[in-house]
């Protein structure tokens, strides 16, 4: 679905945002700056000010099935172009990432957003249960824009907003996630176009942690103290990942190296028929970091 605000004036950082829905073939080469943000993870670049030692160019996701991969683009309060990205599971981790969003931009922003799919409750063989997972994730975006679209007409005589949505694009619900490249989502910050053009990663690419990346996911919001967004490039302290270790180890986590990849996907996937290829991989990653951890 798209949802476009008929401004009078648009603000000059959304006339020179880009959409575009892609059928290219996968790339294996990244672009130059290239970062990848995880799932429940988030990242703002400002474009005035770089990371010095690796200045960001591109910012990606991919493996969205129930997810939502959101793009917020604006400016911050001293008046820098600002990209604030993130990758979505839960509603917490929603409204945590809605909350930096009302923190960091001032003004008009655009939004675009990709996932919350299959359009259907998906079913689990594992529970006999159906998932309404994606269509919360849906809901839960569609009414943060909307709550916060504004529309600027000569009988509005409330006060602007300190930031308000503009202009959005959100791309939800549309079907199996392994199709049409829709379970990833990227903006090129030099032509600041945003599109579903699908990069090929490596495991190792996509969670350099070692499993703790898919522990936290998991278990961060039922350890104490919550680890609800983390930043894509704040690792975990030594004490987050004992919780997190703790937390899996009391949910039978390692009986995950004894189930097959159809018992994995029926139990702890939210899609199991559409999940991601390295989804199963990537468990028995985090079960073995479980098993090798020492206290």
């Amino acid at each position: 679905m798209t949802i476009k605000a008929d401004t009078q004036a648009s603000s000059k950082q959304a006339d020179n945002m880009k959409i575009v829905h892609k059928n290219e073939s996968i790339k294996d080469k990244l672009p130059e700056g290239f970062y990848y943000v995880g799932q429940d993870n988030y990242y703002i670049a400002n474009l005035n000010k770089p990371n010095r030692s690796k200045p960001e160019k591109y910012l990606y996701s991919d493996s969205a099935t129930s997810c939502v991969i959101i793009v917020v683009e604006g400016k911050d309060k001293d008046a820098n172009p600002i990209i604030a990205f993130s990758h979505l599971s839960r509603t917490e981790r929603f409204l945590k990432f809605f909350e930096i969003v009302a923190e960091n931009f001032v003004g008009a922003v655009s939004v675009f957003a990709q996932g919350a799919n299959p359009p259907a409750p998906a079913f689990s063989s594992s529970t006999c249960t159906y998932s309404y997972d994606a269509l919360q994730n849906q809901q839960t975006v569609i009414n943060w824009v909307n709550t916060h679209m504004y529309i600027p007409s000569a009988n509005n005589t409330e006060a602007i907003p300190s930031w308000y949505i503009e202009e959005s694009s959100l791309s939800l619900g549309l079907g199996n996630p392994q199709q049409n490249h829709r379970s990833c989502y990227g903006i090129d910050l030099e032509t600041m176009l945003v599109s579903n053009q699908e990069f090929q990663l490596t495991d190792l690419q996509r969670d350099p942690t070692g499993g703790i990346q898919v522990l936290y996911c998991v278990f961060g919001l039922q350890v104490t103290p919550q680890i609800i967004l983390q930043h894509a490039t704040t690792e975990f302290t030594s004490k987050q990942i004992r919780k997190l270790v703790e937390k899996a180890k009391e949910n039978n986590w390692l009986n995950i190296l004894q189930m097959t990849m159809s018992e994995v996907l029926n139990k702890y996937s939210s899609t199991p028929i559409y999940e991601a290829p390295w989804f199963y991989a990537s468990l028995r990653e985090s079960a073995n970091f479980v098993k090798n951890y020492h206290y």
